[in-house]
Formats: C-alpha cells, sequence, structure tokens
C-alpha cells in the first residue's frame, strides 16, 4: 500500500558532516544561548558553505543542525537532553549513535530516508540512489526539493561513513555496523518512535528496524526498563511491545 501522499515538510535538505553536529551539540552541552552557538556556527561554516543570511546554503545548513541539537521540538527536550548527557565524553564514531537516534526524532523525512536505504540494503545488499528517490516520491510526494534533499541525505550518510559508493556511480553499498552498547539502545529505540505516528511498535522489529541500517543494537525487552519515558507490555503469548509512557 502506497502510503499518503498528503505534503509535509522536508526540514533535513542539506549535505551535513558529522564535525558540525559534534561541534553543536558540544555547544548545547555547555548551555550555551542560541544566538551564540549560531555565531558560532557561522564562523565554523565560513568558507565551507556558501552564502549570508537564513535563506542561503550556510543559513539552511546552520538550520538543520541548530533543529538537530539545539531548537528541538519541546515534546523532544527530555530525550535531546539524556542524548546530551550521553555525549559527553565520547568522541568520533562512538557518537554516531546519537547523531543518528537524534537526526530520526526531528526529522521524518530523515528516519524515512534512512528505512527506505535500509530496506534496500537488506533486500539486494546495495541501495541505488534512484531507487530511493522512487519511493520517497511515492510516500512523500513528487516534487523537485525532494529529489535534491533525498541526494544530500544520502551524501551525508557517504560523509558519516555508513554508506560507501561502489564503482557504479549512484550505487551505494553499507560497511560495518557501529555496535550500541546497551547504555545507548533504550535512548535510540525512544528516538526512532518519537516524533511517529505509531508510538508503540514491537520490540524485534523496532530494535531491527530499516531505518537503524548502519547500527548493530543488542539489548533486551529487559535493557528497556532503564528508560525513563519508554515502557514494555506483553502482547499475546510472545511479542513484546515497546510504547512511549504519557508524559504528564
Amino acid at each position: 500500500m502506497i502510503a499518503s501522499t498528503k505534503r509535509r515538510t522536508i526540514g533535513f535538505d542539506r549535505k551535513i558532516k558529522l564535525d558540525w553536529m559534534d561541534a553543536t551539540a558540544d555547544w548545547a552541552a555547555q548551555g550555551l544561548a542560541v544566538a551564540d552557538i549560531r555565531e558560532r556556527l557561522e564562523q565554523l561554516l565560513e568558507g565551507k558553505v556558501a552564502g549570508v543570511g537564513p535563506h542561503s546554503a550556510r543559513g539552511k545548513s546552520m538550520t538543520v543542525l541548530l533543529h538537530i541539537w539545539v531548537l528541538v521540538p519541546e515534546t523532544l527536550v527530555p530525550l535531546r537532553d539524556d542524548g546530551l548527557a550521553l555525549l559527553r565524553g565520547r568522541s568520533g564514531r562512538d557518537r554516531l549513535p546519537l547523531h543518528w537516534g537524534m537526526c530520526m526524532a526531528t526529522y521524518p523525512f530523515f528516519r524515512d530516508v534512512a528505512a527506505t536505504t535500509g530496506r534496500l540494503l537488506a533486500l539486494q545488499g546495495t541501495a541505488a540512489l534512484s531507487q530511493v528517490v522512487r519511493r520517497m516520491t511515492e510516500s512523500w510526494g513528487e516534487r523537485s526539493t525532494l529529489i535534491r534533499a533525498v541526494q544530500r541525505v544520502v551524501r551525508s550518510f557517504v560523509e558519516w561513513g555508513v554508506l560507501v559508493e561502489t564503482d557504479e556511480r549512484g550505487i551505494f553499498s553499507p560497511v560495518p555496523k557501529v555496535r550500541v552498547t546497551e547504555e545507548f539502545g533504550p535512548w535510540l529505540l525512544e528516538a526512532g518512535i518519537s516524533n511517529c505516528a505509531r508510538q508503540a511498535r514491537p520490540f524485534r522489529s523496532l530494535v531491527g528496524a530499516a531505518s537503524f541500517f548502519p547500527l548493530k543494537l543488542k539489548l533486551s525487552p529487559r535493557d528497556v526498563g532503564s528508560s525513563p519515558r519508554l515502557e514494555v507490555y506483553r502482547q499475546g503469548l510472545d511479542e513484546d511491545v515497546v510504547m512511549l509512557k504519557e508524559q504528564r
């Protein structure tokens, strides 16, 4: 069944580098004011991304970065704060699962591109950019901005080292998955169902979700008990379901 093509905001339409997200998250963890973070991002991106002002390429890249770790929706503030706490003391590739989780939680478009890519990789071992674009067009509606956004998200995947382009241009293959520790696991599951229409998912399908394609999650339903905002209940004889607790 083809999903609804009701027009939704794409948002994540830039090629983003991991060190830019690292810097943005570090400044947010330090408690800097939004204006200060904006100023530092301007300096960081100067000479790397062209343009001046909010509607330029640099301004749009800053908007994406701020939305991931700083100006998050109110409902995601607890998730973001816990993510910043988990980032402390970690560097490099150890931070990738946390950046990935916040991108999924704050940008449904990013999550859908990741899921589409993950399903293609699982099905055929590679993912063609043209296939990702076609499937995203079916669910998000046909528009020129979508094609460019998909290209930039997939190129971000390459930039982050979770995909490599094969000898055939536009065809991508995966790299070894990043192992996610039990400490990160419950947080990632929460990120995986936050900002979704369905905020209750079978545990096994959530842990193995295609949107987590670069990550290897090793955890049990019991591990979810460490999360302050998730709960697990048994459905039927042998299926555990994860859901977000009602926030009061």
